[in-house]
């Protein structure tokens, strides 16, 4: 039985429905786990399809755009870019370690998306704008009622402060993952930037002296380890503010010496 109803359908259509499919086989082999017992998704498959086919779609207009005219150089540029296309689909369906491939390609498709979400919204600030200017101070004959261009404007607001709420708080969460260590080699390289260290189940038998040398460590971890004392020297750590030492054998003498020797501002977890 022939599909009929593709009969009647532009060049566009077809490569419409060509980028739809196409996001769905990425979709697929990106998700596809390694373990066969894993099952996938429909629904994590839908969003990233819809994801990749928004993003494939700009292309895929600019290239029919491209191929009705004569620019030669342009139809060179957009042949590179859909072979590229086919190569990522063929590797991914060949190659058994495609983890470095992917982080790569997820920046990379991270900063597109930014791109054309920051394009959308700045066009519509402006279209609003240009709105706002005609109704409001222009002498033009506009029947659309002044309120909703006060509700565009609050919209607008709204937007507007969502996104800088998620910027400030990427910002924050970037911040705080630079700040916190859960390595001593690793956190000894940026001693003066380690504020948070975690050192739980290093089967440590004694306490670090390195981690005297972090001045601005505010919270110390070391549960589930073999500690038996703490040194002195600890009290030197003027920003220490939480000291988790759970899970370790450390006699009674130890914790009340330990309470006397440390500031009260100091919470202590044995």
């Amino acid at each position: 039985m022939t599909l009929m109803f593709l009969a009647g359908l532009t060049p566009f259509g077809y490569a419409f429905i060509g980028v739809v499919l196409l996001s769905f086989l990425i979709s697929y082999l990106w998700l596809r786990p390694s373990n066969k017992k894993n099952n996938l998704g429909c629904v994590s498959i839908g969003i990233l399809a819809l994801i990749i086919g928004f993003i494939l779609m700009f292309p895929a207009t600019i290239t029919f755009e491209i191929m009705e005219g004569d620019n030669v150089n342009a139809k060179l540029g957009m042949l590179v870019f859909w072979v590229f296309i086919l190569c990522l689909v063929v590797y991914f369906l060949v190659a058994k370690k495609t983890t470095n491939v992917k982080n790569i390609l997820l920046s990379f498709l991270k900063y597109i998306l930014f791109l054309i979400f920051l394009g959308l919204f700045l066009s519509m600030c402006f279209g609003m704008a240009y709105y706002i200017y005609l109704r409001l101070l222009t002498t033009e004959k506009n029947t659309d009622p002044v309120w909703m261009a006060f509700l565009c404007i609050f919209f607008l607001a709204v937007l507007t402060v969502v996104i800088a709420g998620l910027f400030i708080r990427n910002k924050e969460a970037d911040k705080k993952q630079k700040s916190s260590f859960y390595a001593l080699e690793e956190a000894k390289l940026k001693s003066d930037l380690v504020e948070e260290l975690n050192l739980s189940n290093k089967q440590l038998n004694k306490f670090p002296d390195e981690i005297l040398q972090f001045k601005n460590l505010r919270f110390l971890t070391l549960s589930h380890n073999d500690i038996h004392e703490i040194p002195n020297e600890i009290n030197k750590l003027d920003k220490l503010i939480g000291l988790d030492l759970s899970h370790n054998p450390i006699s009674d003498i130890e914790r009340n010496r330990l309470r006397k020797l440390l500031s009260k501002e100091v919470e202590i977890v044995f």
